[in-house]
């Protein structure tokens, strides 16, 4: 297979990852089992992935590299949104009670 080939499909396995891992609010409290860095459910469907788009070693370690990225990425806009919501809430509570 060539380059190009192996390329696409490669982003169109990112692509799907990208897809499913979207942040959904009301997963945001639930808590997983971790395997290091990605929960548990994260790392198998990394896995299927891998099955699915016929990724070789090389592409696997890529795909799981930029999915921790994505992953911890989207978990640290989190985290920064919710503090400054709550300086937020802490500043219209102040002035609500005066």
């Amino acid at each position: 297979m060539d380059i190009e080939t192996r390329t696409s499909i490669l982003m169109d396995a990112f692509e799907e990852l990208k897809k499913k891992w979207e942040i959904d609010e009301d997963k945001l409290t639930a808590k997983e089992e971790r395997a290091d860095i990605l929960p548990e459910t994260k790392v198998n469907e990394l896995l299927q992935l891998k099955e699915k788009y016929k990724l070789d070693e090389i592409e696997f370690l890529f795909l799981v590299g930029a999915a921790v990225g994505y992953y911890q990425g989207q978990m640290n806009v989190k985290n920064v949104v919710l503090r400054k919501l709550a300086t937020v809430n802490q500043f219209v509570n102040s002035i609500l009670r005066k």
